[in-house]
């Protein structure tokens, strides 16, 4: 059969054309990779608890803050101890930890690259950052925030411009593990139009806005705990979302560690559904230093199957290690699902890539030893500040040594000391990194006089917050 010339011509520009078509699939892309945490408080019945302004793992001074007064350090000395110190907001719900964007660029690709991306948070304001960024919060005029009520329209956002990606810069001098950890992977460095250069975008985070998870305990002992989920009125049409992987761990002071791990769960309604139910406690056998190797070891294989570099899902896990791992309570980690994070959390870059978002979910649940806890301020009969102050006084060196400990970031070393701490603030103590938001919810639900004369003694009410006009 002959071929005229006309269609062997066509035939071959189709060919090439289909080449060519084929070739571009096949091409290695830029790709985006995103971690970080959502932190929530619950108490037995599922509520979210406010008042969780509080921060763990300070990040360096050099880093962009929205406000210097909307963060509470979580630290052994009560607000009584300072002047003007930080107050636990009411609205704040939801944390948002140290999300870490990186770039990762094709072979060959030219270098540097010119991109801007910006970010929104639902429900919530975006409080650290670096490098530096163009920042939008309701009530932020000329770099001044004055910070009011969160809602669920709130919203704060974060744009780079102009980012130079794969430019060579100078990164901050740090000593911080929680900054150098994720600087240890391999991906192109960013420097901003003013010089500012990291490994990686960096930002933190505070919101009025509710897990996709909710865990309840019960049963006669409350030895159940029931997990419900629910989506978002806009996120219907994407149901069901899949939450991979889930843990349930229970950490104690001497850093035995019991965990187990759950199964996928989906969910797939806006209104809350019961999506299963799990052994709330664990037996003595189940508690030994090893098992939180164990679960280190599962939450890293599990980021790594929802996208993360191996690199990436290390930095994550040091990272956090302190807080995840090191601070006693019980908690539910779980993997976020992607149109959730998506949804709560919109991101958008003028480059044309490939972008993974890794999101670990974390609630923070109120157990019978916090409870107990409560039980000892309750019981309060005379609380006072004065036995600080009279240590201090008496023990001079040993002051000065303690504030030297608080100087270098150590804000944990008091019970270290040789101190005769009372045992309504030693209570206190050990309700752990949210103390504050869970004394507070207990005078909402449960006031007494002696639960109030300690939280007049220590100066823990919460931020006065002006209403919207």
């Amino acid at each position: 059969m002959k071929i005229s010339r006309r269609a062997a011509l066509i035939a071959g520009t189709a060919a090439l054309l289909a080449g060519a078509a084929g070739a571009q699939d096949t091409r290695e892309r830029w790709k985006i990779h995103e971690w970080g945490t959502f932190t929530a408080l619950q108490n037995e019945g599922g509520a979210p608890l406010g008042w969780i302004n509080t921060e763990d793992e300070p990040v360096p001074k050099f880093c962009h803050r929205l406000s210097q007064s909307l963060l509470v350090p979580v630290d052994d000395l009560a607000p009584a101890f300072f002047k003007d110190a930080p107050r636990a907001h009411p609205d704040v719900i939801l944390r948002l930890e140290t999300p870490v964007v990186y770039f990762h660029p094709p072979a060959g690709a030219t270098l540097p690259q010119t991109v801007d991306l910006r970010v929104e948070f639902r429900g919530g304001w975006l409080t650290e950052y670096y490098p530096d960024a163009v920042v939008g919060a309701p009530g932020l005029q000329n770099r001044q925030f004055q910070y009011g009520r969160l809602r669920s329209g709130t919203r704060g956002s974060l744009e780079w411009k102009g980012l130079q990606v794969g430019k060579e810069g100078s990164f901050p001098k740090t000593e911080d593990p929680v900054w150098l950890s994720p600087r240890r992977v391999q991906a192109a460095p960013v420097t901003t139009a003013k010089g500012e250069s990291e490994r990686f975008l960096f930002y933190r985070g505070v919101a009025w806005s509710k897990a996709p998870l909710l865990a309840q305990r019960g049963g006669t002992n409350q030895e159940n705990l029931h997990l419900s989920g629910w989506l978002p009125q806009e996120l219907k049409d994407r149901a069901p979302l899949t939450i991979p992987r889930l843990w349930l761990a229970d950490i104690r002071e001497d850093g035995a560690t019991a965990f187990r791990t759950l199964s996928a769960q989906k969910i797939r309604t806006t209104t809350l559904t019961p999506l299963t139910t799990v052994p709330a406690t664990f037996e003595a056998k189940d508690y030994s230093p090893a098992r939180l190797g164990a679960l280190r070891a599962e939450m890293r294989e599990g980021l790594i199957a929802d996208g993360l570099n191996p690199d990436e899902a290390d930095a994550l896990l040091n990272t956090w290690d302190a807080s995840y791992f090191r601070s006693h309570g019980m908690r539910l980690f779980f993997l976020v699902p992607r149109a959730w994070t998506d949804y709560v959390l919109p991101l958008k870059t003028t480059l044309d890539a490939d972008i993974t978002r890794v999101m670990i979910g974390r609630l923070e649940l109120i157990t019978p030893l916090q409870r107990a806890c409560l039980k000892r301020l309750h019981a309060s009969k005379s609380p006072s500040s004065g036995w600080y102050q009279e240590w201090a006084a008496k023990n001079p060196d040993a002051w000065k040594r303690y504030q030297q400990k608080r100087e270098e970031g150590n804000y944990h070393a008091l019970r270290e000391e040789k101190i005769e701490i009372p045992d309504d603030y030693r209570a206190y103590l050990e309700l752990g990194r949210f103390r504050n938001a869970i004394v507070l919810e207990e005078l909402r639900t449960n006031p007494t006089d002696g639960l109030r004369n300690f939280i007049e003694a220590y100066d823990l009410q919460e931020a006065r917050v002006a209403e919207d006009r």
